[in-house]
């Protein structure tokens, strides 16, 4: 069910959970989203126990849901969403969907099970380590799929993207909008519809928006929608040379 929806220039904001909502949402793209990973302990008991991962004070308040799930959890959620949303996706739709090392094999069998092509694996190499014990953790994975045969719009992208990490001010999991920017770049064309399932405090919104790119974003958290919708008419209102980035991947010439 939609609770609240919002249309900000091209971007459409809609509060609700992600599976109610799909069968509302349609022509889909492009889907760059970040589902919560469930790897918050080594063990499935743990990460009942533990309620997700917490990363300090400021986020054990309004920590997002479905990230103490275990495993088959996961994967019940995982494959369920992944189904639907090829369902309201375009012959030809790309997806982008972040993971971490532990829930990777789970998350690409998911997605093959229900009928995306699983095509590609990106490293979002972070430039600085972060959490860990023994070799710090630095990177994340990306795994990139489609529905159907894709015509990718570059092929001057390699699949290792450096971005330093941000710090999380508005999102425990917050991703850089310059990062987003990249992919959106590489694997979009003016006027196509980005969908996220997992808006969180919307950075994939805000990096369409300054595209020219068509959103629609579904969060569950009321706080977190609230702080997207917020960042997204900032991002329509300011100039986009705000945005640090990569320049942007020429376009080569078919049968050259």
């Amino acid at each position: 069910m939609i609770r609240k929806e919002v249309q900000i220039g091209d971007c459409r904001l809609i509060l609700g959970d992600c599976l109610e909502v799909l069968p509302f949402v349609g022509g889909i793209d492009a889907v760059i989203t970040d589902p919560p990973f469930s790897s918050g302990a080594r063990t499935d008991a743990g990460k009942s126990a533990r309620g997700g991962m917490l990363r300090g004070a400021k986020w054990q308040e309004d920590w997002f849901t479905h990230d103490n799930m275990a495993t088959h959890g996961f994967l019940t959620l995982m494959r369920l969403l992944a189904r639907a949303i090829l369902e309201q996706c375009e012959i030809g739709a790309r997806a982008h969907w972040f993971i971490d090392w532990r829930m990777y094999p789970n998350l690409y069998g998911a997605l093959e099970s229900c009928g995306w092509i699983v095509k590609n694996l990106i490293v979002w190499d972070k430039q600085h380590f972060g959490m860990g014990a023994n070799y710090r953790n630095q990177h994340e994975l990306i795994i990139y799929a489609e529905k159907g045969g894709a015509d990718f719009p570059t092929h001057a992208t390699g699949n290792v993207i450096r971005c330093a990490r941000v710090e999380g001010e508005n999102h425990p999991t917050e991703k850089p909008v310059d990062l987003i920017w990249q992919i959106i770049s590489a694997s979009t064309v003016q006027g196509e519809t980005i969908f996220d399932p997992f808006m969180g405090s919307g950075t994939t919104g805000v990096a369409a928006a300054r595209l020219g790119r068509k959103f629609v974003g579904v969060e569950i958290n009321e706080n977190f929608f609230e702080v997207a919708c917020e960042r997204i008419r900032k991002a329509y209102a300011q100039p986009d040379f705000f945005v640090e980035r990569a320049p942007e991947p020429k376009q080569e010439a078919l049968g050259l």
